[in-house]
């Protein structure tokens, strides 16, 4: 499998390392999770939901609004201190605590392209989904702004070289969050996280696909949203 990243593979960080990184990168201020609302469907009241990977959640409120059985699982346990709703879970999505098939649905965003056993991590979510549920994966785009200002970074090879990189993505970041008033500690944080991040994919959501069919799901839908591919993907009842 061609497998576009930051790092080479041998080089990967181990998952403490993640871990801890993602620990210390608690937003102060949540984004507004109004756009993420159309990737919620509004008739799965009764059935178990997940946010896995969740951070401080970009759906914790819908799920509340909509009353939704809802799990929400992070590595980060100061992420999952911050999450106010449902049961909370601090794990590692390669090691996920649940018993084969007891999710009906499970959002993931952002999450599995940051985890050195990625694919570990993608059969352990189908795992604890049940036959018949589906799985919104958010995985980065290939060719996008900040794959190119990330791999711009990482390949240079001075302080000068990163310190422009790193102005250039600030001015960036500010003019897209301008119209929120975004903190100056939030907006370093975002740098942060897009720059020093210790694992990250850009791969093509084909590449995705292949991973998904391979552990015996189906892809239904991709498509892109902000610097995401969004994919679908349903787990036959006959699994």
């Amino acid at each position: 499998m061609h497998n576009i990243m930051n790092i080479e593979e041998k080089k990967l960080p181990n998952q403490s390392e993640v871990t801890e990184f993602y620990n210390q990168l608690i937003f102060p201020s949540k984004v507004s999770r109004e756009s993420y609302e159309k990737l919620v469907s509004t008739n799965l009241k009764g059935k178990r939901v997940g946010d896995f990977g969740c951070g401080q959640s970009l759906f914790i409120e819908i799920f509340r609004r909509l009353e939704y059985d809802a799990v929400f699982l992070d590595v980060s346990q100061k992420a999952i201190d911050l999450i106010d709703y449902g049961e909370k879970i601090c794990a590692s999505l390669t090691e996920i605590p649940l018993k084969d098939s007891t999710m009906d649905n499970i959002f993931c965003i952002g999450v599995v392209h940051h985890i050195p056993q990625m694919e570990i991590a993608i059969n352990e979510i189908i795992r604890v989904l049940r036959p018949g549920g589906f799985l919104i994966l958010g995985v980065y785009a290939n060719n996008t702004t900040t794959a190119f200002i990330k791999r711009r970074y990482d390949r240079s090879q001075t302080k000068l070289g990163k310190n422009i990189i790193e102005t250039v993505t600030r001015f960036l970041m500010w003019f897209k969050n301008k119209s929120r008033g975004i903190s100056k500690e939030e907006l370093q944080k975002r740098i942060d996280d897009l720059l020093l991040t210790p694992v990250v994919r850009y791969m093509p959501a084909e590449e995705y696909s292949k991973i998904i069919e391979n552990f015996g799901c189906k892809v239904k839908k991709i498509e892109r949203f902000n610097q995401m591919n969004i994919l679908t993907v349903f787990k036959p009842d006959k699994f």
